[in-house]
């Protein structure tokens, strides 16, 4: 149907008409009757085009933006929205010491704006940025007071307590519609488990296990929205969420009574990359940071596919055919990983680059 509507252009609308027309009529262009009908095909053809564009907006596998979001609302999808990263927050004053300050004060690092939203202890306080997205995720270091305050010496931006996340993505929006359409969510099956931890605030994926530790029980293991290994504080916020550890299995988190929950950040294994390569017109040194930055890449394109629930292969041959499309780099001689001539394949785990070794190698 859509393939029809978009072939149904202005010069085939036009001509089909003028077949219409006796041949012993002169139709040709600049005639009275080709100059009658080119405005009338010109109007069928955008209709045809406009009927295109509803057809399109119509079906959520077509549907983009607000259109998609409000196809699946339907059926009780909705789109996660943006959320602010919680971070953690060190005060000192003049003499290194823990300073405490106020609520609701506000530190500035680069362009995002930190407010002060909870006290820890002395000194360490949450605190919350005040631009929505992945972006307050991102920096550390010294932050400035956006009100002057002769006691403080420091004020250092630290981990992050839960991740700020991007407004979710049209394509994660709708492979999220399918699942729910294929598996129907019921009191505590996987479809439910997956649907409430995915609609936490930086959780980016989750693996469900039955029964690790007997009947009754279930893991949960999660990767955070930037697709990277969660830290403590966060696993233990979500594990609150879930299913607080001091009321185990009691129901008092959203997930069902009887349900004893572990939750687990998803654990990282770090890979060493060494490669032998025949250069042309360029030297280590000069290539070396673009291919850390499409290893880097790579790696994450990886980790961004863990919640797929298969397993993960670092392949040779992708590493190798990414890097001969840098500039300078004319064959590849050998890559080994960790140190061994063979894929890596990760079942649970997720892959992050720790060490590049380039060598020049000659024909």
């Amino acid at each position: 149907m859509l393939e029809y509507l978009e072939s149904q252009s202005f010069d085939s609308i036009l001509t089909e008409l003028l077949e219409r027309v006796p041949d012993d009529i002169d139709k040709r262009e600049g005639s009275v009757i080709y100059d009658a009908l080119a405005p009338t095909a010109l109007k069928i053809a955008e209709t045809y085009w406009d009927m295109a564009v509803l057809y399109r907006r119509t079906f959520a596998a077509t549907a983009d933006g607000d259109d998609l979001e409000k196809r699946v609302n339907e059926h009780g999808v909705e789109r996660k929205k943006a959320g602010k990263a919680i971070r953690r927050a060190l005060f000192s004053d003049g003499d290194g010491q823990p300073l405490d300050v106020a609520i609701d004060s506000q530190f500035k690092l680069d362009a995002i704006v930190y407010k002060v939203s909870e006290r820890i202890e002395a000194g360490e306080y949450k605190v919350e940025a005040l631009t929505a997205g992945s972006v307050g995720n991102k920096d550390y270091g010294e932050m400035l007071p956006i009100e002057a305050n002769d006691k403080l010496g420091k004020a250092i931006l630290a981990d992050v307590l839960v991740p700020g996340e991007d407004e979710e993505t049209d394509e994660s929006l709708y492979y999220k519609f399918i699942d729910h359409i294929r598996e129907k969510t019921f009191g505590g099956n996987r479809a439910d488990y997956k649907k409430k931890l995915m609609a936490i605030q930086g959780v980016g994926g989750v693996r469900l296990r039955r029964a690790p530790f007997g009947g009754g029980t279930v893991k949960a293991i999660i990767i955070d929205s930037d697709f990277n290994v969660p830290t403590t504080d966060f696993v233990s916020y979500v594990q609150e969420l879930m299913d607080p550890l001091e009321f185990k299995g009691e129901g008092y988190g959203t997930a069902p009574i009887g349900h004893e929950v572990t939750v687990e950040g998803v654990r990282k294994n770090e890979i060493t990359v060494e490669s032998e390569l025949v250069l042309n017109g360029s030297t280590i040194g000069q290539i070396e940071a673009q291919v850390i930055g499409t290893l880097e890449e790579y790696f994450a394109e990886l980790r961004a596919n863990w919640f797929k629930d298969f397993d993960i292969n670092v392949r040779i041959t992708h590493i190798e055919s990414r890097l001969l499309k840098i500039e300078g780099i004319e064959d590849i001689a050998s890559t080994l990983l960790n140190g061994l001539d063979k894929n890596i394949n990760l079942i649970e785990d997720i892959p992050v680059l720790s060490n590049v070794t380039l060598r020049e190698v000659s024909t």
